[in-house]
Formats: structure tokens, C-alpha cells, sequence
């Protein structure tokens, strides 16, 4: 059987090995300047708690995992990885290296984001016209354009992903969700081995108990699914040996379940297979409704340290619209008893939704200021239409820049919001940015003083 693809090339789908490809981010090496110094401001507090967190300029700050996922998925041997991360934004100087590693007997697999999709586009339609077959997966598969690829897969990786790729028909491969709590396992576990170079460049490796995730956020990239995919002990259990063997120096685990402890079981795996002896130091990001007792005494057992959790807006009214629970109440509640743990919180807040008012965005400032001693930093980003978030239909017609290098999280939003101009939706995200490094400096500038009265005394 063949696949016919643009440029008329003839791929046989026998059996050949695959090469995973890293491609650079443009951010990497354009980014915004104040968003810069902030994140320089964070990086040092950051520091001061965990000395390992160092990143090189322009380096990617945590391992490619869907390489390690994608490895154990396809399962073969001859699996390969290029890392273009550091390379230039260029496609000449991507399939100069491409090439230069590996044969057109090769599938190439690209799994990018939204601002370097146009380049892997660009890199697969230099590729195959030299006669290479590539493949892309990941969040944004379903706006790729079938022309620019061999085969575009669109669905969850699960263990039988080199057969389908190999055994169908058509260019374009889509594997619908099933909804619901319980879900067969994905049937594979990550495979490291790849990864092995970013041991020493890398702070942090993140590690699943669970995939997926059941509440249906609309501005979520992982509400599409629905569902839930547990990661069964032994695998767990086999995947923390791996990570212990392959980066045998790191400590810091960012537990990656999108929200931790709605599945009380990967919990329960996860308390059972990271033990005391390993020294890890956990983050794990959760929703503001899982803060319980439960959870607080599972953390402590854990040992994790850190707890990330979404904010939005401090408007219950704009998260009743995109289909969250939330709100200052219940976030006042969750700060104070993360802070009455000794856990330090981490605040992700998401500037640029579409439903947004000057109204709820200046309670969003207010409530920062406010909880400002509960909140130890802040990941701050402007939301990105991706096609798999359940808003992307709903504004879709309203979306006016489709260069898709420009659909940054550092960016301004590339859709008209509903009651407010572009601009005035980046005004709100570069104050949002301004309060976030001035309310950091304004706790080091504290701690600085009260160092200095007890060294005086």
C-alpha cells in the first residue's frame, strides 16, 4: 500500500524506523523584554529555594516528554532523536541537520506547537520533496495542512501508533475520545533513553500518574478529552526507575497530572512507588476545588514542596462562562490553607480570554495584591486559541491572524476579544506582568529588611 503525498512521491508504509524532531521556538530567541526581566526576577527566588534551577539562554527549560512518550509508544529499538532546540529558526539550517542524521528510510515525526507549526510545516514540505515521509501529531495535528505532510495524526498516542500510522489508508489518522471517569490504560510507558543529554540541562524532569483530566475548563487544551488515563503502578513504578537511572542527579519532579488528586488511585501510585530515599522535591499543579484535608496530608507524605494551581480571574462570573468553579472566596480559602501547610503556591494566571471586562480584570489585579503573602510567584501567560481548547470553536470566526508563529503565550492574543479591542487585552497582560514583578520585588525588598534588623540586633 501507498500513501501519495503533494509532491508526488511514492512512500511505501513497510516497517522503517523513526526519527522524533525537536524543532526551535522562535520565542526562544525573540522574547518579550519585560516578560524577560520578570522571569529573571523569578528564576533568582526560584533559586534561593531550589539551587538546581538553572537554565542556559535560549534552552529549553524542561526535556521534549513527548519524545519519551512517543518512544515507549512506538516501541522500537531503532527510534532516533534529533534535537533541533538550539538550532536557529531557520528551515534550511532544520533540514540541513535532519538529513545530515538520518536516511529518507526514515518516518519523521513532528509533534510542535502553534508558533513553530509554520516552520514544521516548511521543514516536512522541504523533506518530502527529497523524499522523506513525515508525520505530525500533537495539539495542533488538526490545523496542520494535510498538504504539508505525509500523514497527519490526530488523537492520543497510544501503544498501537506505529501500526495505525503504518497500516492506513488515508493521509489523515483521527482517533475520537471517549468520555467518561474510566478509560483503558494507554498501554506503553515513556522511554528515557533519549533524553539522557538534557540530564545536565534541564532542572527538572516531569513525571504522570494520570493523563487526561474530567473537568471541561473551555480554555484548557486538555478539556477535549474528558477523560481520564491512569498510569498503572508497575509502570509507575518502572517509569521512576527509569527517571532515577537516566538523570540519576536530578531531584526535582514536577508531577504533570493535569489536576492533581482527582484521582484519589494516582495519588495512592504515587505514594507508593517515589519513597523517602529518593530525596525528590515535588511540584504538582491541581484545581482550586481539589484543595481537601485529604490532599493537603497526601502532599506532606509526598514531600512535595510547591503546588501550582490555575487562576484565571478572580470573576466568578467570566469562570461560570468558561465552565470553571473558582472564584476570591474559594481561592482565599485554598491560598490559606496551602500557606497553613507550609506549601509555597504558585499562581498560573491566563491573561486574554475572550470573555474578559475591565471589570473582572481589575478584581484579577486587586485579588493578586491582595493574596500577595499567601502567593510565592507567578507563571503568567496570554491565552492561545489552540484547536483541541473547547473555546477555539467559539471564537473561531473571530480569530484574525493566522501566522501562527504569532500565537504566543508571550503574545498578544490573535482573535478579537468580546468586549474589548487587542490592544486593550495586551494592555491588561503587560499590567499583569508589572504588578507580578513588582509585587515579588516588593516581598524581597521585606525580606532583605528584616535580615538586616536581625543581623542589627
Amino acid at each position: 500500500m501507498t500513501i501519495q503525498d503533494p509532491h508526488k512521491a511514492t512512500i511505501e508504509t513497510a516497517a522503517r524506523p523513526v526519527a522524533l524532531v525537536q524543532l526551535p521556538f522562535p520565542s526562544q530567541s525573540v522574547a518579550l523584554p519585560v516578560l524577560m526581566r520578570y522571569y529573571q526576577i523569578y528564576e533568582k527566588e526560584y533559586q534561593n529555594v531550589f539551587p538546581e534551577y538553572k537554565l542556559a539562554e535560549g534552552d529549553l527549560w524542561e526535556a521534549p516528554l513527548w519524545v519519551a512518550h512517543m518512544d515507549g509508544a512506538i516501541g522500537r529499538d531503532d527510534t532516533c532523536f534529533i534535537d533541533l532546540s538550539r538550532v536557529s529558526c531557520q528551515k534550511e539550517e532544520c533540514v540541513k541537520n535532519i538529513c545530515r542524521e538520518v536516511d529518507p528510510s526514515y518516518f519523521i515525526f513532528f509533534s510542535p506547537l502553534a508558533q513553530n507549526l509554520s516552520l514544521a510545516s516548511e521543514v516536512s514540505r522541504m523533506l518530502m520533496e527529497r523524499g522523506y515521509c513525515t508525520v505530525i501529531g500533537g495539539n495542533m495535528a488538526e490545523l496542520a495542512n494535510p498538504e504539508d505532510f505525509s500523514i497527519v495524526y490526530n488523537g492520543l498516542a497510544r501503544a498501537d501508533i506505529y501500526e495505525k500510522i503504518l497500516s492506513h489508508k488515508k493521509k489523515s489518522i483521527s482517533i475520537e475520545p471517549v468520555l467518561g471517569h474510566v478509560q483503558q490504560p494507554l498501554g506503553y510507558s515513556p522511554n528515557y533513553r533519549l533524553l539522557s543529554t538534557f540530564g545536565k540541562r534541564v532542572p527538572l524532569i516531569r513525571l504522570h500518574g494520570s493523563h487526561g483530566c474530567l473537568f471541561g475548563c473551555t480554555f484548557c487544551g486538555d478539556a477535549w478529552t474528558r477523560q481520564l488515563h491512569l498510569v498503572e503502578q508497575e509502570r509507575l513504578k518502572a517509569e521512576v526507575d527509569e527517571i532515577r537511572r537516566i538523570f540519576p542527579d536530578t531531584r526535582l519532579i514536577y508531577i504533570g497530572d493535569k489536576t492533581f488528586g482527582q484521582s484519589k488511585e494516582s495519588v495512592e501510585n504515587l505514594r507508593k512507588v517515589i519513597l523517602p530515599a529518593f530525596k525528590f522535591r515535588l511540584i504538582v499543579q491541581t484545581h482550586v476545588t481539589m484543595i481537601s484535608p485529604w490532599l493537603l496530608d497526601a502532599m506532606e507524605e509526598l514531600g512535595v514542596e510547591v503546588v501550582e494551581m490555575g487562576f484565571e480571574t478572580a470573576s466568578s462570573m467570566t469562570l461560570r462562562e468558561l465552565k470553571k468553579l473558582g472564584g476570591e472566596e474559594r481561592f482565599m480559602e485554598a491560598l490559606q490553607a496551602l500557606k497553613s501547610r507550609g506549601l509555597r503556591v504558585i499562581l498560573n494566571v491566563l491573561g486574554g480570554l475572550p470573555n474578559e471586562t475591565r471589570e473582572s480584570q481589575q478584581r484579577t489585579l486587586d485579588f493578586l495584591e491582595q493574596t500577595a503573602h499567601f502567593v510565592w510567584l507567578y507563571n503568567l501567560y496570554n491565552f492561545v486559541p489552540y484547536p483541541k481548547t473547547p473555546l477555539f470553536p467559539l471564537i473561531r470566526d473571530r480569530i484574525v491572524d493566522w501566522n501562527f508563529q504569532n500565537w504566543r503565550e508571550d503574545g498578544p492574543v490573535v482573535f478579537t476579544p468580546l468586549h474589548q479591542t487587542r490592544e486593550e487585552a495586551w494592555e491588561y497582560f503587560l499590567r499583569l506582568v508589572d504588578v507580578s514583578t513588582n509585587l515579588i520585588l516588593r516581598r524581597q525588598m521585606l525580606s532583605k529588611e528584616i535580615l538586616d534588623e536581625e543581623a542589627c540586633a
